[in-house]
Order: structure tokens, then C-alpha cells, then sequence
């Protein structure tokens, strides 16, 4: 065990002498699961929650650092620069990365064709439907993560993004907002955030393969995106016994089923 996850260890058993507000936010993926995990946690009748929205993964980072927030779940690993400025990642967690789309019954799609639907001016459903996708910022995580997930997808984004009839959706909520409205949508997004919202969107397989939690733990469905629980270099009581929470038994199994899967990465600790 590395000093730095002991002393948050140790922190974590410390009762507060008073009320306490932690501070959270991060990616919008997360933004309800912060909720669930905060209302199953201890100490939760001394410490008030306090889920400061629309920030994305880099405006928590950067409020982290300034000592805006007390913990942040950011949606790719922290770079050199951040490392420096004392952020840590001390806990993660992955989620089925799905497709998602408002149509009623979107067939499957094979792994080696969805890059062409993004390049396509009328890519259609088998049905002979419109598919109408739906794209994310550059700077944001999910951009990054469906542009190394499938092939040719790097590409395929670029060219999609040079069109003027493709909208871009700004943050996760305004992406899955629009995969309802729109008809025959096709957006990227995860499992998590499509469970924990309800959102009334229709999962595509891909390769034959429904995404589920099962499914990406035995390599069935091997496509996920991680999240990562990070702290400030000086981190409060209160934050450090609410990221070991989250690495508890019962954080997992909250995780768990919200759609997601705990998981240990030395490497980020």
C-alpha cells in the first residue's frame, strides 16, 4: 500500500468534530453517481454534499487544483501537468462504453463499420432510416475514447466534424438530450450514465454483443471507458473518507449497479 492511500486511510477513520461540506464534481457522466454514493456512505448525517455541475473533467481538474473542489471523477488518466500540481488519481472505476440511439429497433452493428457511418453524408439503419450521429467537443474525454475504441474512427470523427448538419452536443447531459430528441440517433455515451438518468435511449449491440457489466468484466463486450476518483495534493477529512467509500466493498457494489466496475490501477495511486 502506497503512504499516500494509508494516510487517506487513516484520515477516513477520523469521526469530524463538526459539520463538514465536501465539495465534488467532475465528469457529467458521474454526476448521479456522486449522489448514490454519497447518500449509502458513513458519516453522511456530519458532512453536507456539494455537487457543483457542468464542470466536465478538465474544469474539475483545474477547481481541484485551485482548491475549489475537494475531489473530482475525472474521465481520463491526469496528466504530467497535473501530477505535478499534486493531483493523485487514488481510486477507478469502468463503464461499458455504448452506443446509444433514439431509434426503437436499431439493428446491431459490426465493429469495422461504424467509422463509416460518421463518414457517410446518409448512413441508414437496416430499416432504411436516417442514422443521424451526434459528436462531442475535441477536448472532450468521450471524443478521445470513441476515436481509439473503434477503427478507423479517428478519421471518421474529423471528417463528421468538417459537416455542418452534425450537431455537437457540449456537455454529457446536452449529448444524451439530444440522442432522445433526435430521431434515429447515434451517440456515444456509457452505460452508467444511460442507467443512473434512465434515459429513454435503446442500447446497440455491437458484434452480436449487448454492452452490460458482465459482459465487459469477461471480455465478451470489450469496449470501456475509465473514470478515475482524484484528489488534491492537501485533501480534507471528509474527501478522504469519502474516496475510500467508493474503494470500499459497498462503493463496489454501488458501482456495480449503477454499471460500472471497480478496478485497481497501481499505477494511478
Amino acid at each position: 500500500m502506497s503512504n499516500r492511500l494509508l494516510a487517506i486511510l487513516l484520515l477516513a477513520l477520523a469521526a469530524p468534530a463538526h459539520a463538514e461540506t465536501l465539495r465534488v464534481g467532475g465528469s457529467g457522466a458521474a454526476t448521479i453517481l456522486l449522489q448514490e454514493l454519497f447518500a449509502a456512505a458513513p458519516h453522511k448525517e456530519t458532512t453536507e454534499l456539494r455537487v457543483l455541475g457542468h464542470l466536465g473533467t478538465g474544469g474539475a481538474l483545474r477547481a481541484l487544483s485551485a482548491g475549489a473542489l475537494d475531489l473530482a471523477i475525472a474521465g481520463r488518466p491526469l496528466t504530467a501537468q497535473e501530477r505535478d500540481q499534486g493531483l493523485r488519481a487514488v481510486g477507478s472505476f469502468r463503464a461499458p462504453y455504448v452506443l446509444v440511439t433514439s431509434h426503437p429497433r436499431p439493428n446491431g452493428l459490426r465493429s469495422s463499420e461504424i467509422a463509416s457511418l460518421y463518414v457517410s453524408p446518409r448512413p441508414t439503419w437496416s430499416d432504411g432510416s436516417m442514422i443521424r450521429v451526434i459528436l462531442r467537443p475535441k477536448s472532450e474525454s468521450d471524443t478521445a475514447v470513441l476515436g481509439e475504441t473503434f477503427p478507423g474512427m479517428k478519421a471518421a470523427l474529423a471528417s463528421a466534424r468538417a459537416r455542418h448538419d452534425v450537431p455537437i452536443a457540449a456537455t454529457d447531459q446536452d449529448n444524451l438530450d439530444a440522442a432522445e430528441s433526435i430521431p434515429s440517433s447515434l451517440a456515444g455515451s456509457t452505460l452508467l450514465q444511460v442507467t443512473l438518468e434512465q434515459r429513454n435511449l435503446r442500447l446497440v449491440p455491437i458484434d452480436g454483443a449487448s454492452p452490460s457489466v458482465e459482459a465487459l468484466e469477461s471480455g465478451l463486450y470489450p469496449y470501456g471507458k475509465t473514470f478515475y476518483v482524484v484528489l488534491p495534493a492537501e485533501f480534507t477529512a471528509a474527501a478522504a473518507r469519502f474516496a475510500a467509500f467508493i474503494n470500499s466493498p459497498a462503493g463496489e457494489t454501488i458501482l456495480r449497479n449503477s454499471g460500472a466496475i471497480r478496478i485497481v490501477n497501481p499505477g494511478e495511486s
